[in-house]
């Protein structure tokens, strides 16, 4: 690897080895010694004593009564059997509150067996869950290891493995939601990490990816290209394994925990190889470089996505791109063409001081959100035919040095394109603006229109279900007669004075 490939690992997370069990007592607590009650402890001879005297007293006593007392043969026989029965009874008594003790205590026992074996497997539970965590974090070493390794194939081993352990992380159940998340993310945060490190050669990515060898190439071309399209392949496969996750579909299955739990940053991070047709999910791109084309055509952006402070040194392609949340472009350069064409803005739309040096072309887009291009410069031609602005739309102060084409687009809400500049063809024939300024004031006010068009292409429609209006006027110059919104200036871009830094040809419309 070149020196510096891998600074990604100065801030490495390290994985602290938590304890994820609760300590439990090792040895079963022995139910206490209860005391034998007088019973037991007598019973022989309670049993021999009860035997004797009862059989002695049911011999003795009737003979006496007899003897003494003139009691009959028939009675006496009756009370010896009476005696006879009331001693087996008492002994019989006896006998039970005997068994009855031993039962309770054979309980005891049994009880104290379950006890020790719960309590045996609750510790072997906890030794196994122990080796499975000690395990992980063995094979997260070895594998953040690879990713140093000069070989690509041994670095893309060690991204799936990483990957692995987040999905195992994130369904372990004998963690809590807040463990879960904690290891996935440390994980998730070395992948990142990795995504953000320097790669020289992805400076001469447009070089290197051309088939004819150039002759003043500085270094071995063969090698750096291989280099290089490996970087690619590691670097992409971190996206396409996170895509798979943060998708809704059933690419892959993670039994419990989502990767939507889970941060990712790729802020500053140099772009060098095609995200197109990822799902990517609360994207972080800020400050980020990219280096060549940048695609990320068919791209979802499930979450907020924040392109602040990028820089495209390609052509950008978001063709047929889906951003749900909020897409943040403000202050981000476009230094070549930039193809948003067909792409679905759901949320807040952020193009604020973007500056777009080639041609932009936004044709067919749908903006269902606030859209904003307020002082977006446009260098290039600005393509908006057929766009759809479902939300407030605001051009204010947005400069347009190039073509603007605002054909067949429709505004469904308010627009404001107050202080807006248009220096050279612009059209807006065919636009359709279906509830004009409903909660900005003077949506035209100081709007410059450039008077070396043809007057036909600025005409300003409303819907005619709409129950707004645009209020126009006529404004001539340069022996043309102009329909404009009021409040706008119609002005010739031949006319700047130098010395006065303004247009002395211009012209405003009145009624």
């Amino acid at each position: 690897m070149l020196e510096g490939e891998r600074s990604y690992q100065r801030g490495q997370e390290n994985l602290v080895p938590s304890n994820n069990t609760s300590s439990a007592p090792e040895n079963p607590v022995a139910p206490k010694a209860q005391e034998n009650p007088w019973y037991i402890r007598h019973f022989t001879k309670l049993l021999i004593g009860f035997g004797l005297g009862g059989g002695a007293v049911a011999i003795l006593l009737p003979w006496m009564l007899w003897l003494l007392c003139g009691m009959s043969s028939g009675s006496s026989d009756q009370l010896r059997l009476h005696l006879l029965y009331i001693t087996g009874g008492i002994i019989a008594v006896l006998t039970l509150l005997q068994t009855n003790w031993k039962n309770q205590g054979d309980r005891l026992k049994i009880d104290a067996d379950i006890k020790k074996n719960e309590q045996d497997a609750e510790k072997n539970e906890r030794d196994h869950i122990r080796q499975v965590h000690a395990e992980r974090r063995s094979r997260y070493t070895a594998a953040v290891g690879q990713l140093t390794d000069e070989k690509a194939a041994i670095r893309l081993g060690g991204i799936y493995t990483l990957v692995g352990l987040v999905d195992e992380w994130l369904a372990d159940n004998t963690l809590t939601k807040e463990e879960q998340q904690k290891e996935g993310q440390v994980i998730v945060n070395n992948l990142c990490s990795y995504i953000r490190s320097p790669f020289p050669l992805a400076e001469k990515r447009e070089v290197l990816e051309k088939d004819q060898v150039p002759d003043d190439y500085d270094g071995t071309f063969t090698a750096d290209q291989a280099q290089l399209r490996g970087e690619q392949d590691v670097r992409r496969a971190i996206f396409e394994e996170m895509s798979k996750r943060s998708n809704k579909g059933k690419e892959v299955t993670v039994t419990s925990g989502v990767w939507s739990t889970v941060r990712f940053d790729f802020s500053r991070a140099p772009i060098f190889y095609p995200l197109n047709n990822l799902t990517i999910e609360q994207g972080n791109f800020a400050s980020t470089r990219f280096y060549g084309e940048a695609n990320f055509q068919n791209a979802k952006f499930t979450g907020n996505a924040d392109f602040k402070d990028a820089k495209f040194t390609g052509n950008a392609h978001f063709k047929d791109a889906k951003f749900t949340g909020f897409a943040n472009f403000r202050d981000t350069e476009f230094a070549r063409n930039a193809y948003f064409k067909y792409a679905k803005f759901t949320g807040y739309a952020n193009f604020r001081d973007t500056e777009f040096t080639r041609n932009a072309d936004f044709s067919h887009t749908n903006f269902t959100g606030y859209a904003h291009f307020g002082r977006a410069e446009f260098t290039g031609n600005a393509h908006f035919g057929r766009a759809e602005f479902t939300g407030n739309a605001h051009f204010g102060r947005a400069e347009f040095t190039g073509n603007a084409y605002f054909r067949g687009t429709r505004f469904t809400r308010g627009v404001a394109f107050s202080m807006a500049k248009f220096a050279s063809d612009t059209s807006f024939n065919g636009a359709y603006f279906e509830k004009y300024a409903p909660i900005f004031a003077d949506n035209f006010d100081s709007t410059q229109f450039s008077a070396l068009v043809d007057p036909q292409d600025y005409l300003f429609k409303v819907h005619p279900e709409s129950p707004h209006s645009i209020s126009c006027g006529e404004a001539e110059l340069l022996n043309r007669t102009f329909i404009l919104p009021l409040g706008a200036v119609l002005y010739d871009p031949d006319s700047w004075d130098e010395e006065t830094q303004e247009y002395t040809r211009i012209s405003e419309p009145a009624q």
